[in-house]
């Protein structure tokens, strides 16, 4: 009997002994896990702290260079605008001519020429004017060394006459193209203060 009862104090004491080795293994292991999930949850905040710096940094950079493209842009619309408004009002000027007028306004081009044509003979090629017209306007300005005065019909060619010396060595250009040209490079301040009142 009495070796029977110390049989089960014995079980009972090998029992107890195993629940606390559990619980202190259970017990390890909960802080385990608590050291594991702290450590993550350091890792993702770090994580999102760096991120966070990261994108904005790049949005501050972004908007810094938003902020500096913008006047340059505005600048450029400024420029577009009243450089296609001067285009415009040119166009209308000069689709408010006569035929004849254009034909005077080109051979303007030749006041002031006379040492590249001192000597010379020239033929003249027309484009987009009347031959008549054109031919005449040209003998007004150079006489006797006008040699001949052809048209050419063809969509390449710009509106005017093409002066060119007999022995190819002399080409004048009287054209709508050079008049504007030479219209905005000596007087494109005056343009825009007479097209825009100086509001700009």
């Amino acid at each position: 009997m009495e070796e029977l009862r110390s049989t089960d104090i014995l079980d009972k004491e090998i029992q107890n002994d195993a629940r606390k080795k559990a619980q202190a293994l259970l017990d390890q292991g909960k802080q385990k896990v608590s050291e594991i999930l702290a450590r993550v949850g350091e890792r993702l905040e770090a994580a999102k702290v760096q991120k966070e710096k990261f994108y904005g940094e790049k949005l501050a950079k972004k908007q810094r260079d938003s902020d500096a493209s913008l006047p340059l842009e505005k600048e450029r619309f400024l420029v577009s605008y009243i450089g296609s408004s001067i285009d415009q009002a040119i166009d209308s000027y000069l689709k408010n001519l006569s035929s004849g007028q254009r034909v005077q306004l080109v051979t303007k081009i030749l006041d002031g020429k006379e040492s590249l044509t001192d000597g010379k003979k020239f033929s003249a090629t027309v484009c987009g004017f009347e031959k008549k017209e054109a031919q005449d306007a040209v003998e007004k300005k150079l006489g006797s060394k006008l040699l001949s005065c052809e048209t050419v019909q063809n969509g390449h060619s710009p509106e005017g006459i093409i002066l060119e010396s007999e022995d190819k060595s002399v080409k004048i250009r009287l054209t709508i193209e050079e008049i504007i040209g030479a219209a905005k490079d000596k007087h494109y301040k005056e343009m825009c203060s007479a097209l825009f009142g100086g509001r700009l």
